[in-house]
């Protein structure tokens, strides 16, 4: 196995896991064409770290991890693309007109987090396709050897409270402690911080 840098050519693989890895989730529920907006603009951003776990000599993706240095400034970038993205909330929409109140809460609190300077980076997504095999560890210190080498002092991360106790440990047994929790409609939401300075 072998860990890289994602390339504009792994897209839709990455897709794939994502859709795996969070497939009742809301970026899952809006659908593929929304899924790609989202990483095609992670993958735009210059303050990324975008790393991919593949087989050796092939484009396949056993895993990914994706998150932000100044994450404020992808959130700012992610809110510009939102006219582009209209065609893809309207079919989502229109295929399940129950993500209407999710959308719209997390249009504020991508505007809320635009306006909120972090001095961390921030962990958005780590997946893992049908295998394990420890890939989600090795991905994750890639990602903090990776923001060390950019001078990050912290790691940041969100993750569910409840029904979710073995990402929970996955991140408390690699050092992260639990730092507020927050209500997002009806989900509550652990925030998870490590020092890695």
């Amino acid at each position: 196995m072998e860990i890289r840098d994602i390339r504009t050519s792994d897209l839709e693989a990455v897709i794939e896991v994502h859709k795996i890895a969070f497939a009742k989730f809301f970026l899952t529920r809006m659908g593929t064409r929304f899924l790609r907006a989202y990483y095609q603009t992670a993958l735009e951003f210059d303050g990324r770290i975008a790393l991919m776990a593949a087989e050796p000599g092939t484009a396949r993706v056993l895993g990914f991890a994706i998150g932000f240095l100044e994450p404020q400034k992808f959130y700012e970038a992610f809110a510009r693309r939102r006219k582009q993205m209209l065609p893809a909330i309207v079919l989502a929409v229109l295929r399940d007109p129950g993500l209407v109140p999710q959308i719209l809460r997390n249009m504020r609190r991508v505007e809320a987090q635009a306006q909120q300077p972090i001095d961390a980076v921030e962990l958005s997504s780590i997946a893992v396709g049908s295998s394990g095999d420890g890939i989600g560890g090795l991905l994750l210190e890639a990602f903090i050897k990776a923001a060390r080498a950019q001078g990050a002092l912290r790691l940041t991360l969100t993750t569910d409270a409840e029904g979710n106790d073995a990402v929970r440990r996955f991140y408390e047994t690699r050092g992260f402690t639990l730092d507020a929790t927050e209500m997002r409609g009806a989900r509550t939401l652990c925030h998870y911080v490590r020092a890695i300075g």
